[in-house]
């Protein structure tokens, strides 16, 4: 009965006070005692307050409050309270040691072990801001966030009670079984699970590393976005993208806008500015114009292509192959080459280059069928024209000498070409020149099997294995169709110029 004549006595107006306020829907913004072991009124100075011990429980609208002991203000409206603090309203609970509660501003100051929860997650700091008006929470010199298996920290963080968001700023970080992530700010839905982060970010999964500006992911769906000076570190594997997508659950990502893609085990590069990658066979698509870089012994060969492809041998054969198709174009200071198509295999170290392939060596032009470059040691060692090899070497403003066989095959020295043995139905025809570097004439001959020698990049002497049939024409007794052999095509326009052209085609 004591407490029921309390109760009633702090709902009547007091002197120098006002009639309880209410709100525009008529809830009221008076806090009301429930219950308390103890009551008793108190004055300190100019503050007169009800102070409550034991079991108390006191309610402010729909907000319940708990506590050992509280001093109720009624000038203003005002709570502290102290010992197995509870605050709950509707679906949130909150707890702490110590409780500062304005109900006019409907603010909750939680002090000591807070902790917040809603059914969704479970929020822990040493200082909790509680509005339960607009039923936000937040805390400002640190705390964490758990929901299931996924734990965040910040310094700063607040949580919409409503939306189920929570925004974290300061040092955050995340740790979840599948994956650890530090950033600067980030914003996370508790439903949803998904995650999206602004400023420096760290992505730490099982096999790789990511940092990124901003982006987001999806711990449900296991699907991530990330966006500009993204990288993605996978010893020896590494990437830069402005856009990066990725389906993990599949295994399956995609660069959107400029990326560049680094392999340092095999010194190889690829960029493009539109990108696929499988994880399976550490399968890697480039288009728009695409740039392979494969840095070489004191070189590096450049190649552009409409579409560069790479994977491994299988699943359990870590060796790497290439693809490259079509309007292949490929550079090195000491030989280059077009082409529709190539493959090339760490397995063997061969370029292998189809339709209409073309390479050239300073001004040697080798071109065929087929043509299979090898490389020795990060250097060009030998190369095969297979059918219809046809071997140009501009010998002055109007004369080519030139070799043509079945098949054909080339051998370097420090990446310049030193021989070439001809295979079948050879042809050659070798402008000589007189003491005076004057033209005299051209010989022609046929022998199953020839060897040029070439010295200072330019042939020095031609040896046929076989007894050739040979005529020597003098110039001014030569046909004009005399001046070629069959099938002779100079495709000197084909020729990649420079690297800087090779750089500004993959613009």
């Amino acid at each position: 009965m004591f407490l029921s004549v309390s109760s009633f006595a702090q709902s009547q107006p007091t002197p120098n006070s006002t009639p309880a306020d209410t709100s525009n829907s008529g809830e009221k913004k008076e806090v009301e005692i429930l219950r308390s072991d103890m009551l008793r009124f108190t004055e300190e100075g100019d503050k007169k307050y009800t102070k409550l011990v034991g079991n108390v429980e006191l309610k402010q609208g729909g907000v319940l409050m708990w506590c050992d002991s509280a001093n109720v203000d009624k000038a203003t409206n005002s709570v502290d309270a102290w010992g197995r603090v509870h605050i709950n309203q509707d679906t949130v609970n909150a707890y702490s040691n110590v409780l500062k509660y304005d109900s006019q501003k409907k603010l909750a100051f939680l002090q000591g072990n807070a902790k917040l929860t809603d059914s969704k997650m479970i929020l822990y700091t040493d200082e909790l801001f509680y509005d339960t008006k607009e039923k936000v929470s937040y805390y400002l010199s640190g705390g964490r966030v758990i929901k299931d298996s996924t734990v965040i920290t910040s310094q700063r963080g607040h949580y919409y009670n409503l939306l189920h968001d929570a925004y974290f700023q300061g040092n955050v970080k995340i740790k979840d079984p599948n994956y650890k992530l530090n950033s600067d700010t980030l914003k996370y839905n508790v439903d949803t699970k998904i995650s999206t982060f602004f400023g420096n970010t760290e992505i730490f999964n099982k096999n790789s590393t990511i940092y990124c500006n901003n982006g987001w992911y999806d711990s449900k769906k296991d699907v991530s976005s990330f966006g500009k000076n993204t990288v993605v570190v996978n010893p020896p594997q590494k990437m830069w993208a402005d856009s990066l997508y990725y389906e993990r659950f599949r295994g399956f990502g995609k660069a959107i806008g400029a990326f560049k893609w680094v392999d340092s085990s095999m010194a190889v590069e690829i960029h493009g500015h539109y990108g696929e990658y499988i994880d399976a066979r550490q399968y890697i698509m480039a288009t728009v114009r695409p740039l392979l870089i494969y840095k070489m012994d004191k070189d590096s060969l450049l190649l552009v292509s409409d579409t560069l492809k790479s994977m491994t041998k299988s699943e359990t054969d870590t060796t790497r192959n290439f693809f490259a198709y079509h309007k292949v174009r490929m550079f090195m200071k000491d030989m280059q080459g077009v082409c529709d198509s190539l493959f090339y295999s760490f397995e063997d170290s061969t370029f292998r280059m189809y339709y209409k392939p073309v390479i050239w060596t300073s001004d040697v032009q080798m071109s065929g069928d087929t043509i299979y470059l090898h490389t020795k040691n990060q250097k060009a060692d030998n190369f095969t024209i297979y059918k219809s090899g046809f071997i140009v070497s501009p010998s002055g403003p109007k004369y080519f000498d030139q070799i043509k066989g079945t098949n054909i095959f080339g051998y370097f020295k420090n990446n310049e070409l030193y021989k070439l043995d001809v295979k079948g139905n050879g042809e050659s025809l070798y402008f000589g020149k007189d003491d005076k570097n004057k033209y005299i004439g051209a010989n022609k001959a046929v022998s199953t099997n020839i060897a040029i020698y070439f010295k200072d990049k330019k042939i020095e002497k031609i040896a046929f294995l076989k007894k050739p049939e040979a005529v020597f024409t003098p110039i001014k007794m030569l046909a004009k169709d005399a001046f070629t052999l069959k099938d002779f095509n100079w495709q000197i326009d084909r020729k990649p110029k420079n690297k800087e052209e090779m750089f500004k085609l993959a613009e």
